[in-house]
């Protein structure tokens, strides 16, 4: 079991620490998840922490035998432009911290790790960041998919990512929030979090709010008329178009029309949206030369276009 758990903490994987730890299986695994508060003693070198500190312990002693993955709430407000995230273990020993990385999702950070201790988030310069082992991509569901080279290069990139299963999912829509959380992890936002203001703001998972929050800021996704936000929507071709002109902040002709063959479905909101990217190449019609603007887009689309977004603007 786990106790005191923390909101600012999760562990996944639990079972890894049960199989790897427990000999006697009629023994209660407890882990403790510990904020401490004083701190001082941990401080050596001037260190920026962009979260508290935790003590995370077990009942029983040794290293895993296989991974686990520690996720970190981290205050995006503390970095600053040229300096990163980082998951950092105390070694008491030598009396400091030492950078392990992580992977940054919006205002949270995870890592594998293979053994407890004192944990923070701290604040590093970008060129001192560790180099992170990429993981082989195993995804059982895009063998063979159209998609599937450029479905990996934007998982390797940070841009998407998989379920918990091992699979992609590469032919399931994609909904308003999930399109904005990628969208900003294609870009790299990393600005300050600001209050949602959507009326239903309790449907936006924690997971996406501060992609939703820093992209409204920015003026990159727009709510409804009835002021929300629609998370769990799916997102619409014509929608996913007007963002990524929006994220690359492109000259638009609103009078325009597009170059293709349904251009007379396509709403006049979207047209310089849609025209200004598949100028650049971002997006292609369907069968017929087609836009289907109201047409739900994939997870493969979906990545497709956005690595063709950072070709045009890397």
């Amino acid at each position: 079991m786990v106790r005191q758990l923390s909101k600012y903490v999760k562990i996944l994987n639990c079972y890894q620490i049960v199989t790897s730890l427990i000999v006697n299986y009629s023994q209660e695994l407890i882990i403790t998840i510990e904020e401490l508060l004083d701190t001082a003693h941990l401080e050596n070198d001037g260190e920026v922490f962009a979260s508290p500190v935790f003590e995370l312990l077990s009942n029983i002693s040794g290293n895993f035998n296989k991974p686990v993955t520690l996720t970190f709430k981290y205050d995006p407000s503390k970095v600053e432009n040229g300096q990163y995230p980082v998951i950092s273990y105390c070694d008491e020993e030598n009396k400091k911290w030492v950078n392990i990385g992580g992977q940054v999702d919006g205002d949270t950070i995870s890592i594998d790790v293979e053994y407890f201790a004192k944990f923070a988030v701290l604040v590093i310069d970008e060129e001192s960041v560790p180099e992170m082992p990429k993981e082989e991509i195993t995804f059982t569901d895009i063998s063979r998919h159209w998609a599937e080279a450029q479905i990996r290069q934007a998982v390797e990139q940070g841009t998407v990512s998989g379920y918990p299963d091992g699979t992609f999912k590469p032919n399931s829509r994609v909904t308003r929030a999930e399109f904005t959380l990628m969208l900003m992890n294609a870009i790299n936002s990393r600005g300050e979090s600001t209050e949602l203001r959507f009326g239903d703001v309790q449907e936006i998972g924690t997971w996406a709010q501060t992609a939703v929050a820093q992209s409204a800021a920015s003026g990159i996704v727009t709510g409804y008329s009835d002021g929300t936000f629609r998370p769990n929507a799916s997102i619409t071709r014509a929608e996913m178009a007007a963002m990524i002109a929006r994220a690359l902040k492109l000259q638009l002709d609103t009078n325009v029309s597009t170059g293709f063959s349904d251009d007379e479905a396509i709403p006049q909101w979207a047209k310089g949206s849609i025209e200004a990217i598949r100028e650049l190449s971002i997006v292609n019609g369907r069968g017929g030369n087609r836009f289907v603007p109201d047409d739900t887009a994939t997870r493969a689309e979906a990545a497709v276009m956005l690595l063709r977004m950072l070709e045009v603007n890397p």
